[in-house]
């Protein structure tokens, strides 16, 4: 009995730490799996990050692929659009050599050929008025000296025709040469003076976009020439206005005398003569030079392939054509009014 009591506490302590041991146990299971379930929701987390991953890398190489082709797309378009623009512009630059070539051709030989007729002309005036005098030497004088006198007049005209003729021969001569010479210059010229030449055509670029580049963005349009033209007429007009109320409110120094006004010199018929023929020429250059300009401006628009610049510089020249041949008009018929008035007025007075 004594042995049975003293086992019995024994195997009650065992089974008290047996249970506390199994808790234990269980806690550190129960914390186990918690650690195993984080470390699976971890490694979850870890493979949906790396499938979003590899999703936005291979969506990124799409887009740089895209991109990629995009860019080389538009760099072909674009070296294909350089090149047609390339092949336009020099044939462009043939054109104009060619058309420059022609016109230098045309306008040499028509010099040639007025100077030609000009020296034919004189010599045909020279063997008349030589005929005349000898005519007029073989003749006895009659008691006609009103004819006489007549005949004096006549060769008074004539060599002032001639003397004309020869100066127009002289300054066509004169045009050649100078144009010959400045064609030599330029072909003569050094590199010295050909930059010199350029940087004085940049300067008056530079001096042409400060006057009418109102915007500043290196182009000049026909609307900003406009304007600036249109600016600068109006201050000349406010000017003119106060100009003029400043000489109407001053009033004139009591000693000042009234000016008399000069009549107006009297011009010889022959003056008007060679006024009315240079007014005659000036008129058929300008018809000349605005039929060119128009065929040119008509063909430039009919041209898809002619640039908006040189659009627009050929319809300004139209515009300057179409002015300096409506006042060469305006001075043809102001100089025959008064090269026939003078005429039907010294004809009248012959005739009394």
């Amino acid at each position: 009995m004594a042995l049975i009591f003293l086992i019995s506490p024994v195997h009650a302590t065992d089974r008290k730490s047996s249970s506390s041991d199994d808790r234990r146990v269980q806690d550190y299971k129960r914390k186990i799996a918690e650690i195993n379930q984080r470390v699976a929701a971890t490694e979850k987390a870890l493979g949906q990050a790396a499938a979003g991953y590899k999703a936005q890398v291979a969506r990124k190489e799409k887009e740089l692929k895209d991109l990629q082709e995009q860019y080389q797309a538009r760099a072909e378009s674009a070296k294909k659009a350089i090149g047609e623009l390339r092949k336009d512009q020099a044939e462009l630059a043939k054109a104009l050599s060619n058309y420059e070539k022609a016109l230098k051709e045309k306008q040499t030989a028509e010099a040639n050929r007025k100077r030609d007729e000009a020296k034919k002309k004189a010599a045909e005036d020279a063997k008349r008025k030589e005929e005349a005098r000898r005519a007029a030497h073989s003749k006895k004088p009659a008691a006609k000296k009103p004819e006489q006198s007549k005949s004096d007049k006549q060769k008074r005209i004539d060599a002032a025709r001639a003397k004309q003729r020869a100066e127009q021969a002289k300054r066509a001569a004169e045009a050649k040469a100078r144009a010959e010479k400045a064609r030599k210059d330029r072909d003569a010229r050094s590199p010295e003076q050909r930059e010199a030449i350029r940087k004085k055509a940049e300067e008056s670029r530079r001096a042409f976009l400060k006057r009418f580049d109102v915007n500043r963005d290196g182009k000049v349009t026909k609307e900003e020439g406009k304007q600036v033209l249109a600016a600068e007429a109006k201050r000349r007009a406010e000017a003119r206005k106060k100009a003029l109320a400043s000489k109407s409110t001053s009033k004139p120094a009591p000693t000042q005398k009234p000016a008399v006004r000069k009549p107006a010199p009297k011009t010889s018929l022959d003056h008007l003569r060679a006024k009315y023929s240079a007014a005659i020429k000036n008129d058929e250059s300008a018809k000349r030079r605005l039929a060119a300009a128009k065929r040119a401006y008509d063909e430039a628009r009919g041209n898809r392939k002619t640039y908006k610049v040189d659009l627009e510089r050929l319809g300004k020249n139209y515009e300057r054509a179409r002015k300096d041949a409506y006042t060469a008009g305006r001075e043809l018929v102001s100089a025959k009014r008064a090269y026939e008035y003078a005429r039907n007025k010294r004809i009248e007075a012959q005739k009394k």
